[in-house]
């Protein structure tokens, strides 16, 4: 008696995950319904995406607080341009392409704000002095060496992944890295000749 229970709850348990992974939407379909008005759609785009959002401006940002202001903004841009999306089935690059502009955005802030108050240098130990002008140099960068640097660096990825998440050739990856970090060992060699 008791086996035959297990075996219904199990046939059960397997049913009910077969229904559920069809009642799973694509991004197209979440997109079309979005348009039509279907509000809860839109919110099933944000649970889906909503991480990988966070760690694209993380990646940027280099701050929790800032990323999840960034996730937030990029969702609330997202729901208003969505209409406008042509490609439905480039969901995810057209989230990271909102991101990254809205995270550049918030590093040029940055940068005008940091410019406009004076840092008491004499205060910060060297490690923290290095990594602030490596970051700062970082922020220098021409976007397309910028993008390359924080994926590899700060996000991890591999060559093929940077090629796929910024939908580049793989030797066109290589060759952004390999100019990138010879641009910041240069200037990262002129920042040290200054504060001497």
């Amino acid at each position: 008696m008791f086996q035959l229970a297990g075996i219904i709850e199990t046939g059960v348990n397997i049913a009910a995950n077969r229904i559920q992974s069809r009642l799973i939407l694509s991004d197209s379909r979440l997109i079309a319904r979005v348009k039509d008005g279907d509000e809860e759609a839109f919110g099933e785009i944000v649970k889906r995406y909503q991480g990988f959002v966070y760690r694209q401006a993380w990646g940027y940002l280099q701050d929790d607080e800032a990323a999840k202001d960034a996730a937030q903004d990029v969702f609330v841009a997202a729901y208003k341009g969505i209409t406008y999306l042509k490609n439905d089935s480039a969901l995810r690059r057209w989230l990271y392409r909102i991101c990254r502009n809205y995270c550049l955005n918030v590093i040029r802030r940055w940068k005008l704000e940091h410019k406009l108050r004076s840092e008491a240098s004499n205060e910060v130990s060297s490690d923290a002095a290095l990594r602030i002008t490596i970051k700062d140099l970082i922020s220098e960068l021409n976007d397309p060496y910028r993008e390359v640097i924080i994926q590899r660096y700060y996000h991890d990825l591999t060559y093929e992944q940077i090629a796929q998440v910024l939908d580049i050739s793989l030797s066109t990856v290589k060759i952004r890295l390999f100019r990138a970090k010879k641009m910041l060992k240069r200037m990262l060699g002129e920042k040290t000749d200054e504060m001497r």
